[in-house]
């Protein structure tokens, strides 16, 4: 394992750790997680799950529109 897989690793252990905590919102790790990817400092193959597994805690954490909602919503668009 490189340095490079070495330090990517951490930083996601990292992430995922400080969501965990509550020190981070799952939207500013997933934030974080891309800006870092973008660098090339959280690869690929550690960037990935982490992503999907912020992406989870993002739509479990978001209410179900009700009726209301959707049709107020629905008239904005048109």
């Amino acid at each position: 394992m490189t340095v490079l897989e070495k330090k990517s690793k951490r930083k996601a252990l990292a992430i995922r750790t400080l969501v965990i905590n509550g020190e981070y919102s799952p939207e500013y790790a997933l934030n974080e997680a891309e800006r870092l990817n973008d660098e090339g400092k959280l690869l690929d193959v550690d960037y990935e799950p982490l992503a999907e597994w912020l992406e989870e805690l993002i739509h479990k954490a978001q209410p179900e529109p009700n009726q209301e909602e959707i049709i107020e919503e629905e008239n904005i668009i048109e």
